[in-house]
């Protein structure tokens, strides 16, 4: 009984403009948690160099063309750089079913893009030739050398793409602006 008087007691109460911020803060806090439980990751990270730097957020619309970031699951493990099986990867997409690709020893060649291969032996490697992307896969390909992508696993299944995101908050833009000031 005391709670409820208690409560009702609060109710009578107005509230300072602090609390108001930090209750508003602390719904969203809960709203942020319950959509993230109920439909996953709602924001990724990346702070490698294999796409550029930064926060991702899922797009609203998850039509995939050409170009787009994607999270896509490792289709293998890589043990001697720690990429374990189902891995997430923010890659972009270069190749849909029925696009031709070439492999030679030293590039992936796609829609009129080259794209590095880099040797290491612990990176997978692709025969050579030109190739036809099958039904239910994609390409996924970033631009800089280093990127873990599909010149190392070839088509990777549709199905292991998770969202479709696009960049919110650019690293390298905000280092470019704050490195004027140094």
């Amino acid at each position: 009984m005391k709670f409820i008087e208690s409560f009702k007691e609060l109710r009578k109460k107005q509230l300072t403009w602090w609390q108001w911020v930090v209750a508003a803060i602390l719904m969203m806090i809960v709203l942020l948690l319950l959509l993230h439980v109920l439909i996953g990751p709602l924001i990724y990270t990346n702070d490698t160099e294999s796409a550029p730097r930064g926060v991702y957020v899922v797009s609203p619309d998850q039509h995939l063309t050409y170009g787009d970031y994607v999270i896509v699951h490792a289709p293998v493990a890589i043990p001697d750089i720690k990429i374990p099986y189902d891995f997430r990867l923010l890659k972009r997409i270069a190749a849909f079913p029925g696009d031709t690709y070439t492999v030679t020893d030293n590039v992936m060649a796609t829609n009129g893009k080259v794209y590095p291969i880099y040797h290491r032996p612990w990176l997978p490697q692709l025969p050579h030739g030109t190739f036809s992307v099958p039904e239910g896969t994609m390409l996924f390909l970033n631009p800089p050398i280093h990127s873990l992508d599909s010149r190392y696993f070839g088509p990777i299944a549709s199905s292991r793409v998770e969202r479709k995101v696009f960049l919110l908050i650019n690293y390298d833009a905000i280092d470019e602006f704050l490195y004027q000031f140094l």
